[in-house]
């Protein structure tokens, strides 16, 4: 409002605009507020889906190494009682 506009208005009413333009001022800070929390909010939870899917990689290739490691077990087991049973066999045999 420029200060020719402002001429016309009687102290009462200026009055009454600077007070209602102070309570749009709060209200609009409350929003901005309101915003900023629920924007830190998707922030943290950004940064938390990002620390979880770092998380499930990792333990997805823990359980890939697992399962390596018990197969390469499971081979050693199976190739050591089938030399047993090749033993087993040639004692009987001679």
């Amino acid at each position: 409002m420029r200060s020719k506009d402002c001429r016309h208005y009687s102290r009462r009413e200026l009055i009454e605009i600077i007070y209602e333009l102070e309570r749009r001022e709060e209200k609009l800070e409350r929003r901005l507020e309101k915003s900023r929390t629920r924007l830190k909010d998707r922030s943290m939870r950004v940064a938390q889906a990002g620390t979880l899917a770092e998380i499930s990689a990792v333990i997805a290739g823990l359980f890939e190494a697992a399962d390596e490691t018990a197969s390469l077990y499971l081979t050693g087991v199976k190739a050591r009682a089938e030399g047993a049973t090749d033993l087993d066999r040639e004692g009987k045999a001679s």
